[in-house]
């Protein structure tokens, strides 16, 4: 069943309290809850077997309340209603993050908690200042539209800002989603940081850059950069990662970066790149963590190094991981590539208006974002690798496929990577994104795309190396032998090994090393500072009444002063 918003003969009524609009329904609105319920319907199927029985009732409680919550928020045009979702959806990510049986799960519930927590304070704030800035909009989301201008308003944008890119898992504050990943039962990280989160947090920051704020040029390169380190940081990370999950989870983050540099730029056709990326995102990052979950559930690990081999096994896993895989790689004809070569044009499109100076930074970042894909295709060479092809572990020779609802909701992810990568523009970009971005203006494309060709040949190429291999056979294949022994399967190539030099590398491995060591994480640079600052006062607290009296006279001066300022 295909929607298109032009089809629609009356809108969708709105609801109103004492004359306030409290929900409402655009097209943007519309596009966020239909794909919400599909991928919660898919993601809900692939649950119905499998499921840890120790979670298993509070994971069904919390499922439907996390799908409401968030379809709270994508309906709501009133500022307040909009916060109470948005308030409550990251309460059901910290329930699913509780969830988790490893050893390290409360230390990641406890930051997720706090990190979302302090950018709901942030969007509390932010939405204040909005109200303070535009009384006539009378807390409407639909009716603000505000001119950066002023330290206010730009204010407001940063906290909003902020508020966005946390729950969608942008730099900097992306660091609790590898960690969700890694921790949290499967079927919670492809339903939160997979799909739901990133739909509210693009979809916010949608709002904010076409309707919310009047956007200027330099304000829209900030936010094309951030998206160009989101995806450069973060797959940088995912490539030296020896756990699948976590793999996934830093993957999950460098994606969202290529949907904050479509947004961001401000071209009709990079934001329509965007949204589409967006959907393809939610598509097939839940393959991936639904596939590795059919794997995990049958193997009991999800360490690179432990696993191997599996294709033989798992046969129709393996070739739906492998079609997620491609698809995130930005490899035609799958979706990923279409929306991503959406996004390259519209950067594009936007550099043509800019400045020389301001061109170069365009341009920068554009070349981050399309080394990022070249990145991730080398990054999931190794996972495939590392969990399909290489020899079998011996413990894995009685392992069978994963149950029918498994590879039936992975399938059908696998078979919208290529539906939307083949029928894109018919598809979801006329039916949903183009009703969307028509009103900003007309979505120009700067080339000509045929996705059958590309099919033809993709098959075509196929066929010929499927005939080679089973044609031409003039190898013999001995097993590895040292010295007259056969070889251990410590000594077999693990798929871990790949790029292991590229941590070696100066000033790569220093980078590396520091951020293992949190360096650069914004909740542990935030927590020792607090615990810093607090034992300063613990200490300077020791009952000396001369000391308290500096304290007192200090503070009145600084109240003084600052009311002379203001």
């Amino acid at each position: 069943m295909w929607l298109s918003f032009r089809a629609m003969s009356t809108p969708i009524p709105n609801v109103l309290i004492d004359k306030f609009l409290i929900f409402s329904l655009d097209e943007l609105g519309l596009f966020a809850l239909f794909f919400t319920h599909v991928l919660s319907l898919i993601i809900l199927i692939f649950s119905l077997n499998g499921l840890n029985k120790s979670i298993e009732k509070s994971f069904f409680v919390w499922y439907p309340l996390t799908v409401s919550f968030c379809s709270g928020v994508i309906v709501s045009d009133h500022a307040l209603s909009f916060l109470l979702f948005w308030g409550l959806a990251g309460l059901s990510l910290y329930a699913f993050a509780l969830l988790g049986s490893g050893e390290e799960t409360p230390q990641m519930a406890k930051k997720t908690f706090i990190l979302i927590g302090g950018s709901d304070a942030c969007l509390l704030m932010g939405l204040a200042l909005l109200q303070h800035l535009q009384p006539m909009a009378q807390w409407s989301l639909a009716k603000t539209s505000i001119p950066l201008a002023g330290g206010n308003a730009v204010l407001a944008f940063i906290l909003l800002l902020i508020a966005a890119l946390t729950k969608a898992g942008g730099f900097p504050f992306h660091t609790w989603v590898p960690e969700f990943c890694k921790d949290a039962p499967v079927e919670g990280a492809a339903l939160l940081p997979a799909s739901l989160d990133k739909l509210l947090g693009i979809f916010f920051l949608a709002k904010m850059m076409t309707g919310l704020f009047q956007v200027s040029v330099s304000i829209h390169l900030i936010v094309m950069t951030i998206g160009a380190l989101t995806i450069i940081t973060a797959v940088m990370m995912a490539m030296n990662q020896h756990n699948a999950r976590k793999l996934l989870g830093y993957h999950a983050v460098s994606q969202v970066g290529y949907m904050i540099l479509g947004v961001g730029s401000g071209a009709v056709l990079a934001i329509a790149g965007g949204l589409f990326h967006l959907v393809n995102h939610t598509i097939y990052k839940s393959n991936l963590f639904l596939s590795l979950g059919s794997v995990e559930k049958r193997t009991g690990s999800n360490e690179l190094n432990d696993l191997g081999g599996l294709a033989r096994n798992m046969p129709i896993t393996f070739v739906v991981a492998l079609i997620g895989a491609l698809s995130i790689s930005g490899i035609p004809p799958f979706n990923g590539f279409f929306s991503k070569w959406m996004i390259y044009q519209g950067v594009l499109q936007h550099t043509a208006t800019l400045t020389p100076v301001m061109q170069l930074w365009s341009l920068l970042c554009l070349i981050l974002a399309v080394f990022g894909s070249a990145l991730t295709l080398a990054s999931f060479m190794k996972f495939i690798y590392a969990v399909f092809l290489g020899r079998t572990k011996t413990n894995f020779n009685s392992i069978r496929e994963a149950p029918v609802n498994q590879w039936l909701a992975t399938g059908s992810l696998a078979i919208l990577c290529i539906a939307f990568g083949i029928l894109a523009v018919p598809l979801p970009l006329k039916s949903f994104i183009f009703p969307i971005v028509e009103k900003l203006g007309p979505v120009d494309f700067l080339g000509t795309y045929q996705p059958m060709m590309i099919l033809a040949l993709f098959l075509i190429a196929f066929l010929l190396g499927l005939g080679i291999f089973l044609l031409v056979r003039c190898v013999r294949v001995d097993d590895i032998y040292l010295g007259g022994m056969a070889a251990e399967e410590r000594f077999h190539l693990q798929g871990t090994s790949f790029y292991n030099e590229i941590r070696r590398m100066q000033p790569l491995a220093s980078i590396y090393q520091a951020a293992e060591n949190k360096h650069f994480d914004v909740y542990d640079l935030g927590t020792r500072s607090t615990f810093s600052f607090a034992h300063f006062f613990q200490r300077i607290h020791a009952g000396w009444l001369p000391i308290y009296l500096l304290f007192l006279i200090v503070g009145l001066i600084l109240l003084l002063f600052l009311r002379e300022i203001f």
